[in-house]
């Protein structure tokens, strides 16, 4: 039996350009099914002739979506599929009244899926730690923002960061103790970091080709290819991305290290690096590389890390690569 795959569907999209008489280009009210803790299980409005669906996957089946819909929540999912169709048609049949015809439904197409991972953070790594990893790790990021009471905007890249490839997926990593919160969930567990995937156009058509209706998705065979294909983007992700900042921010430590001869290398390197110690473990690889192949000296960096560690001053994160590899662990093991 393989480890248990943690990461799971959430929102998923779904649009359909109507083309009957009279109705190509009509507005219709958005109305929503909500759980009974009043989250919405789905959402459907009409702009221009656009028929638009989001249906959450985890409301459906919970008070809220801090757990994705995991395969073993597949289970549920004909009851839930049957009750997004009968309010989908309720909808239609109630605006469209004799124009209606359930080949709508047949016809409603998936335009985005939303595929995520939920973590507690380890120790003292923090949800803003993992997100500033992730931050680091792109070179164009949107962060996310506050609005005062004032009305105007600050950014807060603590709370989450977003990243897009186009037509392929976008990549949101934010604070969902933060998010909960702020929605009026109060008991939420603290510390959850979440890494979420939207995918788009391109990658739907790759994973389902032709097969993208409300009823080919909402199906087992079809979450399972979604949670494949976050292991497979996520390791993507790790390889591209992570591996090459975290080995980047080593190695300008470490010539930091060396660029000093002030018998204060390592605090002076910290307070000049402090933006690329994303992690101690970070400043442990390249103290140990500037001991052994700069200095010439046995490699005392465990015990300098440990000294640095409990140095409140220099607020060095940590268990922030401890938890990121709790993460990729938590994708289950590769299928062949």
């Amino acid at each position: 039996m393989g480890q248990k795959k943690m990461q799971g569907a959430d929102g998923v999209n779904f649009q359909l350009q109507l083309t009957v008489a009279g109705f190509e280009s009509i507005n219709l009210p958005e109305e929503n099914l909500a759980n009974e803790s009043g989250n919405d299980i789905m959402k459907i409005s009409c702009w221009g002739g656009k028929l638009s669906a989001y249906v959450n996957l985890p409301n459906a089946i919970r008070p809220n979506n801090v757990q994705p819909f995991q395969l073993s929540d597949c289970i549920k999912l004909e009851l839930v599929r049957n009750q997004v169709v009968e309010y989908m048609r309720s909808y239609l049949q109630k605006h469209l009244k004799s124009k209606y015809s359930d080949e709508f439904l047949s016809m409603m197409t998936v335009t985005k899926m939303e595929c995520n991972l939920t973590i507690k953070c380890i120790g003292e790594c923090k949800p803003k730690d993992v997100i500033k990893l992730f931050e680091k790790s792109f070179p164009k990021v949107t962060v996310y923002k506050e609005t005062a009471p004032n009305g105007k905007t600050h950014k807060k890249p603590e709370r989450g960061i977003t990243t897009t490839k186009p037509h392929t997926h976008v990549l949101k990593v934010y604070d969902k103790t933060f998010q909960q919160r702020q929605a009026g969930n109060l008991k939420v567990e603290p510390n959850l970091v979440r890494v979420e995937l939207v995918y788009l156009d391109r990658t739907l058509n790759h994973m389902y080709g032709d097969k993208k209706s409300l009823e080919d998705i909402l199906t087992r065979k079809s979450i399972r290819t979604l949670i494949d294909q976050y292991q497979v983007t996520f390791d993507e992700i790790c390889q591209k991305n992570i591996k090459p900042m975290l080995d980047d921010c080593v190695q300008d430590v470490y010539e930091t290290l060396t660029q000093s001869d002030s018998g204060n290398e390592i605090s002076h390197t910290l307070i000049k690096c402090k933006d690329l110690i994303v992690d101690i473990e970070i400043l442990r690889s390249a103290l140990q590389k500037w001991y052994v192949d700069f200095k010439h000296t046995p490699d005392i960096s465990k015990r300098m890390v440990s000294y640095y560690r409990n140095n409140a001053k220099f607020e060095i994160p940590s268990d922030v690569l401890k938890t990121f590899k709790l993460m990729h662990n938590s994708l289950g093991e590769k299928r062949g």
